[in-house]
């Protein structure tokens, strides 16, 4: 459903496809490089539309990195290794939410300002459950807190 999500979000909202590139890369490299798994075939269509077949059909992180559409290939710039995928994901939900705010900023009426305003409302919500999450875990040290948000 996420990657299905990214798809149509890249094909209906074009302000917002820059995202949905790099959640599907995220979704893809999970999927992939961590739990070791196949993608089902809905899902392979839906990630190789968004960032190509060879993205899509690597074999290593190393070459599903350098697969990705430049377009997508932001997502990922200065992970190594599968481990580290947890930081481009807290980097990408920083991007969703400045872009979000430049995109309020201009201070027009329309849909880039609608655009903007879900993609900061949904950075924050996801900065809230972080913290929900850690607070019932009895809290994170600075530094990793830091790292997320």
């Amino acid at each position: 459903m996420r990657m299905a999500a990214a798809r149509r979000t890249a094909a209906a909202v074009p302000a917002a496809r820059r995202w949905a590139q790099g959640r599907a890369a995220l979704l893809t490299a999970r999927e992939r490089f961590v739990h070791r798994r196949p993608l089902p075939a809905p899902v392979r269509r839906d990630a190789a539309a968004l960032l190509g077949p060879r993205a899509v059909d690597a074999a290593s992180f190393t070459d599903f990195r350098d697969g990705l559409p430049s377009t997508a290939r932001w997502i990922l710039e200065g992970i190594g290794e599968p481990g580290g995928l947890w930081r481009a994901e807290a980097h990408w939900w920083r991007v969703l939410h400045l872009d979000g705010t430049a995109m309020l900023r201009t201070g027009r009426h329309g849909p880039r300002t609608v655009v903007g305003a879900v993609a900061v409302l949904s950075a924050d919500a996801w900065r809230v459950r972080a913290a929900l999450e850690s607070a019932a875990r009895g809290g994170r040290p600075l530094e990793e807190w830091d790292a997320l948000v």
